[in-house]
């Protein structure tokens, strides 16, 4: 069990903690409103300077909360496609990661760029839920450093003021896909999605928000019960159950059939009733690992007839992987693609977002602490030159 981490001074938008001092001093619940709509114009206004709350809150909330726990240390930006990074340290010193990832019509088919604004342009914010992961997916950087902690909900929310203050567009969607397994924090991370999705906070869509897991069968259940609207990924990676526990431990505990016998039922929840693409199932390809025409029909016959998409990764070396994992030729991950397509199976390579700054989740975080390594669940690694990179740093 990772030891609870313990901020002196608190974020302002961690409902929970607010709570808690309003119960201290006998506050009402209706300040709440007051308080985060007032921090959210008025960014650098003392927090004892909220107007219309008792008077008897003004000092615990000078003393006890602020705007942000957590600052901005280094932000690169892609020369490629405009895909922006953020490490953000913590309080404590830990580090995390966010990527603002650029959507353009440039990135949808012609038919669609033709039916909707040609300079349309929005982002998609990815965002980490823990310091580091427990899991030790054998595809990441490095996934067996374990766990450093739990991030409160405040400190996921601030990643979205962090992002919005760099003032380069309307951030439309919010994946948890960067650094740990959402799951394993489960509740900070369902009282941020409930931050992003509360009108007197963040005000986004529930459907604008992607959780993905590498399959916290309970928790994914629980999921369904509590937050229905929010869209789910799955972290698949191999067809079949001794593949999948080969490559990620956790798949011992958690079974490809409990695993999919939960994606159907979450597929049939009202909320995603005609969504053609209910589920997002996450695929790396490693090299002679999974990447065959045999995992490609055992895929196939798998997820024939459910109500998914499949997002095709093709995987990134990075230095020091243990498992000498290596990226498969192009012509062979077409293969995949098409055998997949053949048996009906909807699916899509993902686009490398910012290949010239390292830009899969956690590498950041990973490099901007001399000894300490941090990374993603999933896709990490992307050793790419940094040499065309435009960085911008923060002391």
């Amino acid at each position: 069990m990772v030891k609870q981490r313990v901020l002196s001074t608190k974020p302002i938008f961690d409902e929970a903690a607010l709570r808690a001092l309003f119960s201290e001093h006998g506050i009402k619940e209706r300040h709440l409103a007051t308080i985060w709509k007032h921090v959210l114009n008025n960014p650098s206004s003392p927090l004892e300077d909220i107007p219309l709350i008792p008077d008897r809150l003004r000092q615990p909330l000078r003393e006890e909360f602020a705007y942000t726990t957590s600052q901005v240390v280094q932000v690169d930006e892609s020369s490629l496609d405009g895909t922006i990074k953020l490490l953000v340290r913590l309080q404590d010193g830990g580090e995390i990661e966010a990527v603002l990832i650029r959507q353009s019509v440039d990135d949808f088919p012609e038919d669609w760029k033709q039916a909707n604004d040609a300079k349309w342009e929005r982002y998609t914010l990815c965002i980490s839920s823990q310091v580091g992961c427990r899991l030790a997916c054998t595809f990441c950087a490095t996934g067996t450093m374990g766990l450093q902690g739990n991030l409160w909900s405040g400190e996921i929310l601030e990643q979205l003021l962090h992002a919005r203050a760099l003032g380069r567009g309307q951030i439309s969607n919010i994946v948890f896909m960067g650094m740990g397994e959402p799951l394993e924090n489960y509740d900070a991370v369902a009282a941020a999605i409930r931050g992003f999705t509360d009108r007197d906070r963040f005000a986004m869509a529930w459907k604008s928000i992607t959780v993905s897991t590498v399959g916290i069968v309970e928790k994914m259940r629980r999921m369904m019960q509590e937050l229905p609207k929010v869209k789910l990924a799955v972290s698949l990676h191999a067809p079949n159950q001794g593949l999948r526990q080969q490559i990620m431990p956790i798949a011992k505990s958690f079974k490809l059939e409990s695993v999919m016998a939960a994606i159907d039922d979450y597929s049939k929840l009202d909320a995603h009733c005609n969504d053609r693409n209910k589920i997002m199932i996450s695929y790396i390809l490693l090299d002679g690992i999974n990447d065959s025409l045999e995992h490609a029909a055992e895929l196939r016959e798998l997820l024939f007839g459910r109500a998914v998409k499949v997002n095709i990764i093709p995987y990134n070396p990075f230095d020091g992987n243990e498992h000498a994992y290596k990226t498969p030729p192009a012509e062979r991950v077409a293969s995949f693609i098409e055998h997949l397509e053949a048996g009906g199976v909807r699916v899509f390579e993902r686009r490398h977002h910012g290949r010239d700054i390292g830009a899969a989740c956690g590498q950041l975080a990973k490099l901007g602490k001399e000894g300490v390594k941090l990374t993603d669940i999933e896709d990490v690694g992307n050793a790419i030159s940094r040499e065309v990179l435009k960085s911008k740093r923060s002391a």
